[in-house]
């Protein structure tokens, strides 16, 4: 197994171990969380795509993601509603099916075993996946999230939290000096970069200090099964995005 590899299984369990031991706890990990969405995932987004060439078949690796995940969030949607979930668990159902998270795990997956080339490929995918993740998906964790408000305050914080997330402003940023055919300065990546590459081992450790035992044992046969429903769908829907987009290689 690559040394990358190795890291990151390594620090996720360390993170588990220390939410176990209870040396870490959730609010570690939210305050950790907040530094990756707020500070190194929004230098990811901008590092990586500024160094995308954009092809005139560029468009169908985005495309495909939006073949993946928006059917994901269709088939997910009604079968929590047959499972009369608490609304925070279906929130968390529906988002965790739905979304594919390529930074997190395929990274330095893709980055270890296939190198750098097929990164590129993953982040023009992730391109697609960001921008749902950052307008859909944040907007029903917000959604499901301000369940105590009324209608009007839900929405309205729901729009105030989704236009102020920091990776949305670096996704518009890094898009729109693509578009008019500029690139990030040279100063301005060096110095985003080391904090670039603090997002997967930090999120690595997140993802350990997230996991509590306790709610593991509770919620293992729904966890079971959005898994089943990810990966079978996914890969399903993989296949026929790529077919449908003439995807080859």
């Amino acid at each position: 197994m690559p040394p990358s590899l190795i890291a990151f299984i390594l620090i996720f369990l360390t993170g588990a171990l220390f939410r176990s031991l209870n040396i870490l706890n959730k609010s570690h990990a939210e305050r950790l969380a907040s530094i990756v969405f707020s500070f190194s995932l929004p230098a990811t987004i901008l590092v990586s795509l500024d160094g995308v060439p954009f092809t005139p078949t560029a468009w169908k690796l985005p495309a495909a993601a939006a073949l993946v995940t928006l059917p994901m969030v269709l088939i997910a949607f009604p079968l929590a509603r047959l499972l009369h979930l608490p609304r925070p668990t279906e929130g968390g159902f529906l988002i965790a099916s739905g979304c594919i998270n390529s930074i997190y795990f395929a990274y330095p997956v893709i980055l270890a075993t296939l190198g750098d080339v097929a990164l590129v490929q993953a982040i023009l995918f992730d391109l697609g996946q960001t921008t749902l993740t950052l307008t859909l998906l944040y907007a029903l964790a917000v959604w499901y999230g301000t369940a105590t408000a009324t209608s009007a305050s839900r929405s309205r914080t729901a729009l105030r939290r989704f236009l102020s997330a920091p990776p949305l402003w670096a996704l518009a940023c890094v898009l729109t000096l693509k578009f008019l055919g500029f690139r990030l300065p040279s100063w301005l990546r060096e110095l985003l970069l080391p904090l670039h590459l603090t997002t997967t081992p930090l999120a690595s450790l997140v993802l350990g200090l997230s996991i509590s035992l306790s709610a593991v044992r509770h919620l293992l046969p729904l966890a079971l099964l959005g898994v089943v429903v990810r990966m079978g769908g996914g890969i399903l829907l993989g296949f026929a995005g790529a077919y449908m987009l003439n995807l080859t290689g």
